[in-house]
């Protein structure tokens, strides 16, 4: 069964005590639940964003053309190490009728003896999966940054509604007041005192939209896109039991720390390289011609001799570029799961004291409000005070729409830390999780005349 307040509206407190309720119609969690359908409406949209970001984001683009590059490199190592050379020699010897004409043609080809063509195609190889590791990297730490803008978008949309709310309550607030006061009911400074809240009100909605124009220009800046209308979040992400979650295989799931296993295939692949360029390749030759009524057939054979250089250097880098790029492989493993656990832990935090504020503050702020208004009937509490602490409870729900927005942001930076933006909108994120569902509440205001 829905729960039911009843209120009245009372003169000037009547007014008064409506506007915080009817504020509290905006800021109540319990008022933002998403039904099912409602939820996978609203990760249908989020999904298709992302697909047009990852689509037509420009830094997007120029990953997907360095990989194409790097497909090149790849194709281009892939192919032959030499090519066969040509050789013409045209010769005379002599003047008039002593002289002597000579000429040969020759092709000389040197021979991938150690196989280092094979050699160069594993490097380029590896690194193009390195080049590809990397642009996910940049993928998922962008998408975390365009969502997270979104969420501050949405906050500062929700904020702009409610400060809009005030304002419209407000203009109602003083419109009764100058009736009360022309009625002598309440006093001149009671009136001013009615007249400064609704003043303030207009300039906090003044500040909220210039501040959602800002947050809009960023989140067109950060996505890449603009878009007229943004999807909105659900109303709340999943909740999630860090201890549950399988760190280290999550972990080996980064594009982030493969790229780092593909690094150290990078550097075992070149030292090998290096290893093989310190033997000779050698060059085979073939040449026919004649001299005069001669003819001529010659095979020749040629070997570099590394004497003067024996690339034993590069062999030597190498070895310490293995060493390095499998001690950065072993420092992305520490980084990635402590990472790890400190976005969930973080979000798990963050999330549980917005669900406590949900379950506790609400209700408090409400009897608080309510209470307020009764001692202001009473006249135990001045107009001065009640208007005061009234802005108080005011803040707090408006904090508590940031602290929503904070949950918010939290989840997408785990999902960025996990790279797990497309399984969340699948419904396969790792959280062992179930979503949140607001329990919904109806609240009536009756207009009392008689009173």
């Amino acid at each position: 069964m829905p729960t039911v307040f009843t209120f009245q509206r009372y003169s000037l407190l009547g007014v008064l005590g409506s506007v915080f309720i009817a504020i509290q119609l905006l800021t109540m969690p319990s008022l933002f639940a998403s039904s099912a359908p409602q939820l996978r409406s609203k990760l249908a949209a989020l999904s298709g964003f992302l697909t047009q970001i990852e689509n037509k984001h420009p830094r997007l683009k120029a990953d997907q053309a360095g990989l194409k590059a790097a497909q090149a490199l790849t194709q281009a190592a892939s192919s032959p190490l030499y090519n066969p050379e040509l050789e013409l020699d045209v010769e005379r010897v002599g003047f008039g009728s002593n002289r002597e004409d000579a000429a040969t043609i020759g092709i000389n080809q040197t021979i991938d003896w150690h196989d280092k063509r094979s050699a160069r195609k594993n490097i380029a190889v590896s690194q193009q999966q390195v080049t590809k590791y990397e642009s996910d990297v940049t993928r998922q730490q962008l998408i975390g940054s365009i969502f997270s803008e979104l969420a501050n978008y949405q906050v500062q949309q929700e904020i702009l509604r409610a400060h809009g709310k005030r304002l419209q309550l407000t203009k109602q607030i003083f419109a009764q007041a100058t009736r009360l006061y022309k009625a002598g009911d309440i006093s001149k400074l009671n009136l001013e005192q009615v007249s400064l809240s609704h003043v303030q009100t207009q300039l906090a909605l003044n500040q909220a939209k210039v501040k959602l124009v800002a947050t809009s220009r960023t989140l067109v800046s950060v996505a890449g896109v603009d878009l007229k209308k943004w999807p909105s979040l659900p109303y709340a992400p999943p909740t999630m039991r860090p201890v549950t979650l399988n760190y280290t295989q999550i972990s080996n799931d980064l594009p982030s720390l493969k790229a780092a296993q593909s690094r150290v295939v990078v550097a075992r692949n070149t030292m090998r390289l290096r290893v093989r360029e310190q033997k000779p390749d050698p060059t085979i030759g073939l040449k026919a011609g004649g001299e005069d009524s001669n003819k001529v057939v010659g095979l020749t054979l040629s070997i570099p001799l590394h004497l003067r250089n024996n690339f034993s250097a590069g062999v030597d880098e190498a070895r310490s570029n293995v060493k390095r790029a499998e001690a950065l492989l072993e420092n992305s493993q520490h980084q990635s799961l402590s990472r790890l656990k400190s976005a969930a832990q973080t979000y798990h935090l963050t999330y549980t004291g917005w669900q406590s504020w949900t379950k506790i503050a609400g209700n408090s702020l409400q009897k608080q409000s309510y209470l307020l208004m009764r001692l202001w009937k009473a006249g135990e509490v001045s107009t001065s005070d009640y208007l005061l602490q009234l802005n108080q409870i005011r803040e707090v729900e408006l904090n508590q729409v940031k602290l929503k927005g904070n949950v918010w942001k939290a989840w997408f930076d785990w999902l960025s830390v996990s790279n797990q933006f497309r399984q969340w909108l699948d419904g396969k994120a790792a959280t062992h999780t179930g979503m949140h569902t607001g329990t919904h509440t109806r609240i009536e205001i009756k207009n009392d005349t008689n009173k």
